[in-house]
């Protein structure tokens, strides 16, 4: 419950100058006034770690670049957040910047007209970022907002454990089943997995329909193929093979402390998350960096090629909100390779910024943009942002239920397309 009241302080500049008549002036315009308003972010990144210590080196950063910093204000619960948010961006105390989700998860504040129009920066910044990023960001001819870091979504394993069963990160679908099964007869857990959060159900929906094939994902994601598609319920279906050999954790598996503890200790050997993981989870519980590898989940079917799924982490800006100068100048700072750079190092997150230096980043990193860079692999947008918010929310529910039962595969399929159906009819 958020017992702070959020509030933005503006400082009202200028004398009062008072002539030899003793009239009074105000000096400046309201205007000059919100020049020099403080500006706000809000967020609800306080977890571990949290990012409030972050955003505040990062404005101490670009206070020292361009002159212009920042005050963050953290919420505890995101859905607590998103009310918030949503409230207050159709008021004068609507924040400067604000954290969101990009894609569908975007659309619904775009189709309000509470966002600001930042085509003008993402012109200025088009040689850096691309066509293809701007357009997750996007809606009807206008750009909203910015990234200001990329996550990919990758296999995070146990160097010591891999090396003590002599196993190597595989290439291909065939040689990641050798290393379940290792792990299966030596009672290590093969993966990470959970329905706790409801979100993470879409983690290995995603990675196994896009294993199938990469075009079918975006698709079905985008409503031109229904989810009981046969090659829809034929990814299901090796999906439900895993689950029976018993290669996941049990479902209301901790994939947090409990993860990082039982991954430390060789429990289980892997788990697929974004980038985030290896900071946010492991280490920030105490796992050796050492002990850290990760690769990027090969394709089930041959087919489909080399894909990863992208995370991309906007910052959207109020249209409301006041200084819009400062906000505009601070925006174009933080795109750039060099404030984008100093964002994500805060992080040791990857700059959204091609063009940004990433020397920083722990050597696991390092290499996994490298293997995305030099591999030619296609970027996967996540579908939690990719599918309309809608379709997801139910949809993480039903991978829930077929989690739990994966003989369940024909009342899920016939209950996901009947959720798309509905709200593809109308839109």
């Amino acid at each position: 419950m958020i017992t702070r009241k959020l509030f933005i302080a503006i400082a009202i500049i200028g004398l009062l100058l008072i002539s030899a008549t003793g009239m009074v002036f105000a000096a400046g315009s309201q205007d000059a006034a919100d020049e020099k308003a403080e500006l706000i972010l809000m967020h609800d990144k306080s977890g571990s770690p949290s990012w409030g210590p972050l955003f505040d080196e990062f404005s101490i950063a670009s206070t020292e670049a361009i002159g212009i910093g920042f005050t963050n204000t953290a919420f505890p619960a995101t859905d607590i957040y998103m009310s918030q948010v949503r409230s207050s961006l159709v008021t004068d105390d609507a924040p400067n910047f604000f954290t969101w989700w990009s894609t569908y998860r975007m659309k619904e504040l775009a189709d309000k007209d509470v966002l600001k129009d930042l085509g003008s920066l993402w012109d200025k910044h088009e040689s850096e970022f691309g066509s293809d990023l701007r357009n997750a960001f996007t809606f009807d001819g206008t750009a909203y907002g910015f990234p200001v870091t990329s996550e990919y979504w990758v296999v995070w394993y146990n160097k010591e454990v891999f090396a003590k069963y002599g196993l190597t990160a595989p290439d291909t679908w065939d040689e990641f089943i050798e290393i379940c099964d290792t792990f299966k007869a030596n009672d290590v857990t093969p993966m990470m997995s959970t329905v706790e959060g409801r979100w993470p159900t879409f983690i290995m929906f995603e990675e196994m329909i896009v294993g199938e094939d990469p075009d079918l994902y975006v698709d079905l994601c985008e409503g031109r193929v229904k989810y009981s598609d046969p090659r829809v319920k034929k990814a299901f279906e090796k999906w439900g093979d895993l689950i029976r050999k018993g290669y996941f954790a049990e479902p209301g598996y901790d994939v947090w402390a409990g993860g990082a503890r039982d991954f430390n200790q060789g429990d289980v050997g892997m788990a697929l998350f974004g980038t985030w993981y290896f900071a946010a989870t492991l280490t920030a519980n105490g796992v050796p960096e050492d002990k850290i590898g990760a690769f990027i989940l090969p394709s089930h079917n041959p087919a489909a090629g080399k894909n990863v799924v992208l995370e991309i982490t906007p910052m959207l800006i109020s249209k409301n909100a006041a200084n819009e100068e400062d906000t505009l100048k601070l925006a174009d700072y933080w795109m750039s390779p060099e404030g984008n750079a100093a964002f994500a190092e805060t992080l040791k997150s990857y700059p959204a910024n091609p063009k940004s230096n990433a020397d920083f980043l722990p050597q696991v990193k390092v290499d996994i943009l490298n293997s995305i860079a030099n591999e030619n692999y296609r970027l996967i947008n996540r579908y939690w942002e990719a599918t309309p918010t809608p379709i997801c929310e139910v949809a993480v529910d039903e991978f829930a239920r077929f989690m739990i039962n994966p003989d369940s595969i024909d009342e899920v399929l016939a209950n996901l397309d009947k959720v798309a159906d509905a709200y593809w009819a109308n839109n």
